[in-house]
């Protein structure tokens, strides 16, 4: 199974109670659903409404409905030319 294509940029568009929805580059709304855990987690959710004021792009797995822990940039800088 290709797992690169399920990984995407995505903005934070709204933020319910136990769900932080999103909207791909190709406009394919998706919902994520938060842990209780996380709820309560004041950074976790303060992080949410900053991103959806900010409009940043965030990666997002589309298939498992999940914010990924990493970046796009979690590879090691020696495979960066810069």
């Amino acid at each position: 199974m290709n797992t690169t294509n399920n990984i995407v940029p995505a903005q934070v568009i709204a933020l319910k109670k136990q769900r932080v929805i999103l909207k791909t580059e190709t406009n394919e709304v998706i919902t994520v659903n938060v842990s209780k855990r996380k709820k309560k987690d004041k950074v976790f959710m303060l992080t949410m409404a900053d991103l959806l004021r900010s409009g940043l792009w965030i990666p997002v797995n589309r298939t498992l409905r999940q914010l990924m822990r990493y970046d796009w940039l979690d590879t090691p800088v020696k495979s960066y030319a810069f």
